[in-house]
C-alpha cells in the first residue's frame, strides 16, 4: 500500500495501520445494508482486551482524507497452533438505522383525562406526516432519518430523489432501516450510498437510477481482471397495472370502488410479465343520525280553520258531539309558551306547528318549546241528557292542553355524526414503478486488480463498459455492492437488481404489496380518537307531549285551573301559602263528577321544610271527605300514608294522603318574599307528586296482597 493509512479510535488517538498492528484491511459497501470494514490485530492474544472496544467508534483515513467511519460490532478472538489474533468488524452508519426502532407521534390520553398527550408509538402509519397529511416517499425517508439523527445516528443528509406517492400502510415495531426499505420498494431502482470523505459524519444519499452518477470502465484489460455479465430480460416488466380498491361504508351502505392506473396508458395487465397489483385503500366511512318528524299546524285563533277538529283530537269525548254543535268562543283560543324564561329568543312566531311524532334536538337547528293552549268551547245544539251532563246549564267548557310547538316540518332530518375520509389514490405510482422495472437490468460481477484499490466504483453509481458489446456502453448497470481487499488491491463490483432487497423477480416484487397492512387509523394519530363501529347518537330534547285536560267552570270566563298549585300568601306576619282554589278531584270518568276539597284558598303558615298534603277519606271505596293540611320535618311529620279498617285479609282502605308540595327554600324579608326553585308562578320548588297512585301500585305488591283501591283517577298534570 503506497497510501498512508491511519486509524483514529474513540479517544481520538490516531496512529498508522502498522503502529496499531493491523492487517488484512477490507471494506464492503452495500446498497441498503450496513457497510462493513474488517481487519486483524496481528499477534494480539485471543483472550486479551481488545484494542478497539465493542461499541466504540473507529475512523479510517487515507492520506488524511476520511475513508470510513463506523462502530465496532464484533471482536472475536482467534487462536491456532501457529498464531493468535483478533478479528474486528466495524459497521457503517446504516447499522444505527438497523438497530433503532422508528416511532411516530400519536395523540393519546392517560386513560383518565381527555387531554391529548403527544406520545411516541411503534405503531406506524407509513407515508403519513405527524399532522395527518400525506408524505411522498422522499420526505417520509427524511422524517425517518431525522428521527435517527436526533437519537445520535452519525449521519449527514445528502441528496434524496425518490418521490413516489405510496399508499398508506400500517406497520408495527419496525427499525428505521426497515421503514426506509418499505418506502424504497415503491421505487425499486433507488440506491443508498454513503460518502465517507465528509466530516464529521458520512453523508447518506438516496437517489434513483436516473439521478445516479456513471462510472465507465473498459470491458477488457486493466484494471478489469474478470467479468461475468448477464442481461436480465426476464426481470423487465412490459407494463405496470395497479388496481386501487376501497370499501366504503356510508351509513351502513357498503360498496367497493376501483381505480385503475396503467403505465404505459395503453397497458391492460394481460401482457406476459406485466406487474399487476391490487392495492387496498381505506375507504370512506360516514355515519348519519336520522330523525323522522311529523308535525301539523296549530290553530292560531278561535276562527282558524279546523280549530274544532284540532280540539277534538285532544279530547276524544268531544267526538260525541257534531262539529256544527260546537263553537270556540271568540278570543278564548290562546297560546302561550310555558316558562318562557327557559326558552330565550323563542317567540310564538317561531312555533307554528305541533310536534306529533319524533323529537327535536339541538343539532337540527330548529325551534321547539312547550306550549299551553286554552279555549272555551260552547255547545249550541239541542239539549239532551248527555249534553246537559257534560256541558251543564252554561253549555260551556274551559279546555286546555299542553303540547310541543316547533317550526319543524314533516320530514326526515339527518346530520353527519362521524366521518373518515377515503384514502386518496396515490398519483403517478404506476408510472414510477414502470420507470424502475421496464429498464433492462444487467446482472453480474466485475473484478478489478490494481496496485491500490482506487475506489472508482461505489454503490449508488451506474456502470458502463467500453470495448465489449455495443449495448454495454450504455447499459447503466446499477452497482449494488463493492468489496475491496485493501492489502492486495482487489475490488469486486456487483451490479444488477438488488437481490437482498427482494426484487430479483416479479413474484417477490408483488410480495411487498401482499404484506402491506391497510390502515384505518389515519385520523387517530392527530385526533386521539379511534374509529369504531358505534354511531354517535344524540337524543331529542323536545318530544311530543299532550296531557290534555278539561276543567269545569262556574262562569263563562273562568280563571284557568291549576290543580294543587301553591301560591305565595306571605304577609308581615310570616311566610304563608295557599292552595289554588280551582284545584279539584275528579271521582269518575264522567266529565263533571267532581268532589269538593276543604282548605282550598286558606292561608297556611309555613317555614322551610313544611309539607302540604291532602287527606282523602273513604267509605265503601267512595271518597267521603278531602281536606288540605300541612306538617313539618319531612315524612316523619306526615300522617300514615294509608290506613285501613277491618282485619286482614278483609281490610278496607279508610284514608290516604296525597303530597301537594314541599317548601324547600325561602328568602326574607317577609314582604315580597320570593320562594325559589319552582315555576315562576309557584313559590315551591317541589313539583306535584302523585303519591297516592304511585303508592297504591307499590302496596298492592308488597303488603300481603291487601287491596288498595283508589276509586277515582287523578287527572291533574304536574305544575
Amino acid at each position: 500500500m503506497n497510501s498512508i493509512w491511519t486509524v483514529r479510535d474513540t479517544n481520538n488517538v490516531e496512529k498508522s495501520v502498522a503502529d496499531w498492528g493491523l492487517r488484512d484491511l477490507s471494506r464492503e459497501l452495500i446498497n441498503q445494508k450496513p457497510d462493513l470494514v474488517t481487519f486483524r490485530a496481528d499477534g494480539a492474544a485471543s483472550d486479551a482486551d481488545p484494542i478497539f472496544a465493542y461499541g466504540s467508534t473507529v475512523r479510517f483515513f487515507r492520506n488524511g482524507t476520511p475513508w470510513f467511519y463506523g462502530r465496532v460490532i464484533e471482536v472475536p478472538g482467534r487462536a491456532s497452533v501457529k498464531a493468535e489474533d483478533q478479528l474486528y468488524r466495524v459497521a457503517g452508519p446504516w447499522w444505527y438505522l438497523e438497530s433503532l426502532v422508528f416511532q411516530q407521534i400519536w395523540q393519546t390520553t392517560d386513560g383518565v383525562h381527555t387531554t391529548l398527550i403527544p406520545t411516541n408509538k411503534s405503531r406506524l402509519i407509513l407515508s403519513q406526516k405527524s399532522d395527518g397529511t400525506k408524505l411522498a416517499t422522499g420526505d417520509a425517508i427524511l422524517e425517518v432519518l431525522n428521527y435517527a439523527i436526533a437519537r445520535s445516528a452519525p449521519i449527514t443528509l445528502g441528496m434524496m430523489t425518490p418521490n413516489a406517492i405510496a399508499p398508506y400502510a400500517e406497520a408495527l415495531d419496525q427499525s428505521c432501516a426497515e421503514v426506509i426499505r418499505n418506502f424504497l420498494r415503491w421505487t425499486p431502482d433507488a440506491m443508498t450510498a454513503f460518502d465517507y470523505t465528509t466530516s464529521p459524519y458520512p453523508t447518506l444519499s438516496i437517489h434513483r437510477r436516473a439521478d445516479a452518477a456513471t462510472v465507465t470502465l473498459p470491458a477488457y484489460g486493466a484494471p478489469v481482471s474478470g467479468l461475468d455479465l448477464t442481461p436480465r430480460h426476464d426481470l423487465q416488466a412490459p407494463a405496470v397495472v395497479l388496481k386501487f380498491e376501497a370499501t366504503n361504508d356510508i351509513d351502513n351502505d357498503t360498496f367497493t370502488s376501483v381505480v385503475v392506473q396503467s403505465a404505459p396508458e395503453s397497458a391492460t395487465g394481460d401482457e406476459l410479465g406485466a406487474l399487476v397489483m391490487s392495492l387496498d385503500l381505506s375507504g370512506a366511512r360516514a355515519t348519519y343520525q336520522r330523525q323522522n318528524v311529523r308535525t301539523a299546524p296549530i290553530p292560531q285563533s278561535s276562527s282558524s280553520g279546523g280549530v274544532i277538529d284540532w280540539w277534538k283530537g285532544k279530547f276524544p269525548w268531544l267526538a260525541d258531539f257534531a262539529d256544527g254543535d260546537l263553537t270556540v268562543m271568540a278570543g278564548s283560543h290562546t297560546i302561550a309558551i310555558e316558562n318562557p324564561t327557559n326558552y330565550p329568543g323563542i317567540t310564538l312566531s317561531n312555533l307554528p306547528n305541533e310536534l306529533l311524532e319524533g323529537s327535536v334536538a339541538s343539532w337540527m337547528n330548529l325551534f321547539a318549546a312547550p306550549l299551553l293552549v286554552q279555549a272555551t268551547l260552547q255547545y249550541t245544539g239541542a239539549d239532551t241528557d248527555e249534553s246537559v251532563e257534560v256541558w251543564g246549564t252554561s253549555k260551556q267548557r274551559n279546555l286546555y292542553t299542553r303540547i310541543v310547538g316547533t317550526n319543524a316540518q314533516t320530514q326526515e332530518y339527518k346530520r353527519l355524526t362521524s366521518e373518515t375520509e377515503a384514502e386518496p389514490v396515490p398519483e403517478g405510482l404506476a408510472q414510477a414503478l414502470y420507470d424502475a422495472t421496464s429498464a433492462l437490468q444487467y446482472d453480474g460481477v466485475l473484478e478489478l486488480t490494481e496496485e491500490e484499490c482506487s475506489g472508482v466504483a461505489a454503490p449508488g453509481c451506474l456502470l458502463n463498459l467500453t470495448g465489449g458489446r455495443t449495448e454495454w456502453a450504455s447499459m447503466s448497470a446499477q452497482i449494488q455492492r463493492v468489496q475491496e481487499l485493501v492489502d492486495v488491491g482487489q475490488t469486486r463490483v456487483t451490479v444488477g437488481p438488488a437481490k437482498h432487497l427482494g426484487h430479483a423477480d416479479l413474484a417477490t416484487m408483488m410480495r411487498a404489496n401482499r404484506t402491506r397492512r391497510v390502515s384505518f387509523r389515519l385520523n387517530e394519530r392527530t385526533s386521539g380518537t379511534a374509529d369504531g363501529n358505534a354511531a354517535k347518537v344524540q337524543g331529542g330534547e323536545q318530544l311530543p307531549r299532550s296531557d290534555s285536560n278539561f276543567r269545569p267552570s262556574a262562569s263563562s270566563a273562568p280563571e284557568a285551573n291549576k290543580p294543587f298549585e301553591l301560591l305565595d300568601a306571605s304577609d308581615v306576619t310570616g311566610l304563608k301559602v295557599i292552595v289554588n282554589t280551582n284545584s279539584f278531584l275528579q271521582q269518575s270518568l264522567t266529565p263533571n263528577d267532581t268532589f269538593a276539597i276543604t282548605g282550598l284558598g286558606s292561608a297556611i303558615a309555613v317555614q322551610v321544610g313544611t309539607i302540604i298534603w291532602m287527606e282523602l277519606d273513604f267509605t265503601s271505596y267512595a271518597v267521603t271527605a278531602a281536606a288540605i293540611a300541612s306538617g313539618t320535618s319531612g315524612w316523619s311529620g306526615f300522617p300514615t300514608p294509608f290506613t285501613y279498617t277491618g282485619t286482614a285479609p278483609n281490610q278496607v282502605l279508610a284514608s290516604a294522603f296525597l303530597l301537594v308540595g314541599y317548601l324547600a327554600t325561602a328568602n326574607s324579608p317577609l314582604d315580597g318574599t320570593v320562594i325559589t326553585g319552582g315555576p315562576t308562578s309557584a313559590p315551591v320548588s317541589a313539583k306535584i307528586i302523585q303519591c297516592v297512585s304511585q303508592d297504591v301500585l307499590l302496596r298492592n305488591g308488597c303488603f300481603n296482597g291487601l287491596p288498595a283501591v283508589f276509586p277515582f283517577p287523578h287527572h291533574a298534570p304536574f305544575i
